[in-house]
């Protein structure tokens, strides 16, 4: 059985808030057996089959939270955690959608099973409850709900005060889900994973890249956690490598005397099909491309139909652990690509063609998707993830002839949820945000469908950094990294979506920069008055057209892909002092102390120093004084010529954010945080040791 979180007993958690029912579990055989044994009636296969497929859910450990804490009318929480199966049959036509299923291992029935690790975040007394499940697609095997919406810390010690955060969504009722979907995340605790069959035989050429910021000798053919398909030929001459000085460079071959399919091992090179070993070293800040044989590909498209079936069951089965009325999903970056994919695939229709998700919060993603349901699929790459189509209203692709659109299939079966998109700047920057808004071929904006808002959360980076910043040094930057904190309007933007879902009420207008208004712009026409002294970046990360010869969806023929006509791509315009003009405007930009971007260049120490970092973007603090300022070449006005105090300075970001609170773009409640950390804000600027404009 797979560890899941744990072993045993959760860490940080004495045995006391243990529920008696599931006291102090000695071994993984006696708690699957036991977990099993109490929820043979709750979850008996021919009452759920029927409705999806969920065969049965074994709860290893059951915990109240802090010892039953009660959180308001919703009273005390607890948290379950253990493993869903799942049983899909091949020949339903809603699971043809599953890349490969009919070459899929079968049971005695005929069928193909899974499973997954799952945890559980409920109202003890689920009448209790607003009957709102939300599903936490987890990035990485870790789930990120807590810390965006409650802010939480998921890196903290599992069900600490840290962990959990304060208490935004337990107090509205909802319960939430997160199940493992991804199947090539090491085995160990604190990661949700799925486990799958693979079919045996087929072999194929597979493809990623590398860039490392240290020299070394070896890389991992995977993609940070990610356990990559291995080696299937170590000799084989399909097999290549190439470098490039940047990601924008022309590429060259790197002989094959000169590198290898090994790793060093206490001192001794050994062959190993799942690294890379150069004789050289590889060089910082260059780009690695490699082309490698292997067999045997898990079917990774199973996630998706899991992701349908265990919401299903929850929203159609008297017999489910939980009682769903209303579902909505969430998702940030991977796991927002993961929500885009489960839309355009059609899984948003259950086996019975009822719809599954009410609503969804996809954020960070970009114009990416893919990855999740094809032959040898790698997750958690973003390698050819900038794929047509990008917006949710079907468009034509005049370069290819290819016709689609995100939600063509949802809203061919009647079940388009309501979808709030949101952006930081970097997604313009690093990920074609700006295809999800305009023309296939750049020429206007496009109007997205009613169903859908989305939001440019201002001059924000990919995940706010910590507050005070870490040194840019640190960070690989070329500058300090971005620490403006969007998680406030996210809060505001849940309870937005749920308003809309449940009651009828509409959410805010989307608020995103346009080719019409003229604060979406070619790189060309970016504003760089509030940029001197710096350097910029020279272009977006570009989003192309690729080919991986699919006469069958999902099963690539061409690999690598042949690349093709770049799309267009636009960043937001900014204002004089640097910051986007279009979006959501924190009040940290409507009364600034610094420039906030959604893009970073590279450090001169990790290489390729007009590259963009990835995911990072950068915060300049204003000089604090005219002569400062002019000292240092600076235009950005100071902040004493800005604000004649203290006081006035915190009195103009309270406004801001009252403003933002009669636009539902931020929690009454909230207001107070958003003012101490402008106040903490203005205490670091004007210390002695503060960071000084760059």
């Amino acid at each position: 059985m797979n560890p899941g979180w744990y072993e045993g007993i959760p860490p940080g958690v004495a045995t006391g808030e243990l529920m008696k029912s599931k006291l102090a579990i000695p071994t993984r055989a006696f708690a699957a057996t036991f977990a099993n044994l109490c929820l043979a009636v709750l979850c008996s296969l021919p009452s759920i089959a029927a409705l999806a497929e969920v065969a049965r859910v074994d709860i290893t450990q059951s915990t109240a939270l802090f010892n039953g804490r009660s959180y308001g009318a919703v009273g005390a929480y607890e948290w379950l955690q253990g493993r869903a199966h799942f049983t899909l049959d091949p020949a339903n036509a809603r699971n043809k959608a599953v890349v490969d299923i009919e070459l899929a291992p079968r049971n005695s029935a005929g069928r193909v099973e899974f499973s997954a690790d799952i945890v559980i975040l409920r109202p003890r007394d689920a009448a209790k409850g607003n009957g709102v499940v939300v599903f936490d697609v987890v990035n990485r095997g870790r789930p990120t709900i807590l810390e965006y919406l409650n802010r939480g810390n998921r890196t903290a010690k599992l069900l600490t005060e840290e962990f959990i955060g304060d208490d935004f969504l337990l107090k509205q009722g909802v319960t939430v889900i997160a199940l493992g979907w991804q199947q090539d995340l090491p085995d160990v605790p604190g990661l949700l994973r799925m486990s799958g069959p693979v079919i045996e035989g087929i072999t194929s050429l597979i493809n990623g890249d590398a860039v490392v910021a240290s020299r070394v000798n070896e890389i991992s053919l995977g993609d940070r956690l990610s356990i990559p398909y291995a080696v299937s030929d170590l000799q084989s001459p399909a097999a290549i490598l190439t470098v490039a000085a940047s990601r924008t460079s022309p590429a060259r071959t790197v002989p094959r005397e000169q590198w290898s399919f090994a790793r060093t091992r206490d001192g001794v090179l050994t062959d190993d099909p799942r690294h890379i070993h150069l004789k050289v070293g590889f060089e910082p800040g260059s780009f690695y491309s490699f082309v490698y044989p292997t067999r045997n590909p898990q079917i990774a498209g199973l996630a998706l139909a899991g992701v349908r079936d265990l919401i299903a069951w929850m929203r159609h089965d008297s017999s489910a652990l939980v009682q769903a009325k209303h579902a909505y999903a969430f998702g940030i970056s991977q796991s927002g690509r993961f929500l885009r994919q489960f839309l355009y695939e059609g899984f948003n229709a259950d086996l019975a063609a009822r719809q599954v998700f009410d609503g969804m919060m996809v954020h960070i993603a970009g114009g990416s998707r893919r990855g999740f349901n094809e032959r040898f699929a790698q997750p958690s790459r973003n390698l050819v993830s900038r794929v047509f189509p990008f917006s949710d209203v079907d468009q034509t692709d005049a370069e290819t002839g290819e016709r689609g659109g995100i939600l063509a299939r949802a809203r061919d079966a009647g079940v388009v949820p309501k979808i709030l998109f949101t952006h930081s700047s970097w997604e313009y920057w690093g990920s074609a945000a700006s295809a999800v808004q305009t023309k296939v071929d750049g020429t206007a904006d496009i109007q997205i469908a009613d169903t859908s808002r989305a939001y440019l959360l201002a001059s924000t980076q990919h995940v706010p950094a910590t507050f005070p910043p870490r040194s840019a040094a640190e960070m690989r930057g070329q500058l300090l990294p971005n620490p403006l904190d969007y998680r406030p309007v996210l809060r505001a933007l849940f309870v937005a979506l749920d308003q809309w879902v449940r009651a009828g009420t509409p959410p805010p207008p989307s608020r995103y920069p346009t080719l019409a208004d003229r604060d979406l712009v070619a790189r060309a026409q970016l504003n760089v008055n509030g940029y001197a002294n710096i350097k910029t970046p020279a272009a977006p990360i570009a989003a192309v057209r690729f080919d991986s010869g699919e006469r069958t969806p999902g099963v690539p023929t061409i690999v690598p892909a042949k690349v093709g006509k770049p799309y267009a791509v636009f960043v937001p315009q900014v204002d004089d002092d640097g910051n986007d003009l279009g979006g959501i405007r924190p009040p940290e930009l409507a009364v600034p102390l610094a420039t906030y971007t959604g893009w970073n260049l590279r450090h001169a120490t990790i290489g390729a120093n007009g590259d963009l970092v990835q995911l990072q973007g950068s915060y300049r603090p204003f000089a604090r004084t005219a002569e400062e300022r002019k000292q240092s070449g600076d235009p950005r006005l100071s902040i004493a010529e800005r604000y004649a105090s203290r006081e006035e300075f915190l009195g103009r970001v309270e406004k801001a954010a009252r403003m933002l609170v009669a636009q539902r773009l931020l929690m009454p409640e909230d207001v107070v945080q958003v003012t101490q950390r402008a106040e903490d804000h203005w205490n670091l600027v004007h210390a002695d040791r503060a960071p000084r404009p760059q």
